[in-house]
């Protein structure tokens, strides 16, 4: 039974939400989340907002032919739009291009989310050195762009003397890269913050510095803003070629693709793929609605006539009403919406019974290894995309940040110095009624050669993660695991670290 205490469990966006780290209850959050909208930049638009395309210009120009941007950034997720939003600080022409259907459709939209405080990381490298700086500019990052970071800690759970020893080499190991406030806590004061852990834990590495965000939520602040200061972004983009152009830039080529859906319903409509209508229909639509509006002008004068609602004393008085009739009754037909009408309520039960499998479960959307790359769930083949357009720009730099599908992005220009060993983590997600059983993000000792292991961490909506997995996909035996010995694997591993949870409330 799992031992019996009260622990507020916070709910971002309920009654509160987390800001700079911290939570700020519902009635303190008045200006929090309210921008500025007199800041704004004034960025260049377009007149019309294109299709899966943001509808600022990375420059003001009538010839988009000649146009050579500053930089071009291959790949939205957490890494291309961070560099997206920095760059916008600055007087260039910058433009963001995804190949799935939105930001963080790849590894972003998929991980933990930990903003971890750097102790794991090895001395002397890259990660080393940036990851404690990194963590300290969590907060004000934050509250620059409200998409929710909570400092909830970290704690590295020790079970034996053998993990005591690693505690302490992780210890050592933070205090070379700079790590602020890491200590080694003991069972009692462990189990004052954390309850329900295993009661074989014995002592615990805590960095409280450590926290968590909801990735794809900090990836689309980032690029919301990047736009806002005037880098142009544009989805459904797939990079199919770079090469060295004239006058020393770079030629980068395009497939613009669209649902195959959304394709066929607009030739149905005889309109435009791009989402706009040709001048020619656009001018017979008119022209329609003015031959429906006028002789309707004629059969209301006359009804408000016939019932002695309308008592004109003269022809002049006649044609007045008769024009201002006119004039409402082809405002309405030419401004209203046109389509059908739903009117009265819809039993819920019966709109989720129609509703499609979630994109990419069964075998006719199975996400595979090679639409991973490239978007997974938000992939061209996921989604049945449909090429609709050709398109080439020109850069002075390219930016990779293509993520999994970095390495091919890289081979297009000649750079054939790396590749990618891809490896795949899954996730337990379990309802919010068991994200009181953790508030710290939990590890177990690091395993040697798969990392920092399986977890249990509460996520900032309340509901616990366990996971991840670590299956390299060079291995035949982590990569053909069935979903029963995946989920058989995580479940074993957290209930080592929280053995109180419910795996009946799983809801992903």
């Amino acid at each position: 039974m799992p031992p019996k205490f009260d622990r507020k469990l916070n709910q971002h966006g309920v009654k509160g939400a987390y800001y700079g780290g911290e939570w700020v209850d519902l009635e303190d959050c008045a200006g929090t989340f309210q921008p500025d909208s007199s800041k704004c930049s004034g960025c260049p638009t377009r007149a019309t907002c294109p299709r899966s395309q943001s509808r600022n210009a990375a420059a003001s120009t009538t010839n988009e032919d000649n146009l050579v941007y500053d930089v071009i950034i291959i790949g939205a997720g957490c890494i291309g739009t961070s560099i997206a939003r920095e760059l916008s600080r600055y007087s260039l022409k910058t433009l963001l291009v995804e190949s799935a259907d939105d930001v963080s459709q790849g590894a972003t939209k998929g991980n933990s989310g930990i903003v971890h405080a750097g102790y794991d990381d090895k001395p002397g490298s890259v990660r080393a050195k940036f990851c404690w700086p990194g963590n300290q500019m969590f907060p004000q990052l934050d509250r620059e762009l409200r998409f929710g970071y909570q400092k909830n800690g970290s704690l590295v759970v020790a079970t034996s003397s053998k993990e005591l020893e690693v505690l302490e080499e992780l210890m050592e190991r933070g205090n070379i890269n700079g790590v602020k406030n890491l200590r080694i806590i003991q069972k009692e004061e462990l189990f004052q913050m954390e309850p329900a852990l295993n009661p074989v834990c014995i002592a615990a590495l805590y960095a409280p510095d450590a926290g968590n965000v909801i990735p794809y939520e900090f990836a689309i602040a980032l690029a919301e803003n990047a736009v806002d200061n005037g880098v142009e972004l544009r989805i459904r983009r797939e990079v199919t070629a770079i090469a060295k152009g004239t006058e020393g830039c770079f030629e980068v080529d395009l497939r613009h693709w669209e649902p195959q859906d959304y394709v066929d319903v607009r030739k149905k409509m005889g309109k435009s793929i791009d989402g706009t209508e040709s001048k020619e229909i656009s001018l017979l639509s008119l022209v329609m609605r003015l031959c429906v509006s006028f002789p309707a002008s004629i059969v209301v004068m006359e009804g408000l006539v016939r019932f002695g609602l309308l008592e004109p004393s003269s022809k002049d008085d006649t044609k007045m009403v008769m024009t201002i009739v006119a004039f409402i009754s082809t405002a309405l037909v030419l401004f209203l919406p046109g389509g059908k009408r739903h009117r009265g309520t819809s039993v819920l039960k019966d709109i989720v019974a129609k509703c499609p499998p979630p994109v990419g479960s069964g075998d006719d959307g199975k996400v595979t290894l090679k639409d991973m790359f490239q978007g997974g769930s938000g992939s061209k083949t996921v989604q049945h995309g449909a090429t609709v357009a050709l398109e080439s720009v020109k850069a002075k730099y390219i930016i990779n940040c293509a993520g999994s599908y970095s390495d091919q992005i890289a081979r297009m220009i000649g750079d054939d110095s790396f590749y990618i060993k891809p490896r795949l983590g899954d996730y337990i997600l379990l309802n919010r009624n068991q994200g009181h059983l953790a508030h710290s993000t939990i590890f177990p000792c690091p395993d040697p050669v798969l990392g920092k292991g399986v977890l249990v961490q509460q996520t900032l909506w309340g509901n616990l993660i366990l996971g991840p997995t670590a299956r390299d996909m060079h291995n035949k035996e982590t990569r053909d695991m069935s979903n029963e010995s995946i989920q058989e694997y995580i479940l074993s591993k957290c209930k080592q670290l929280c053995p109180y949870f419910d795996a009946k409330e799983a809801i992903q």
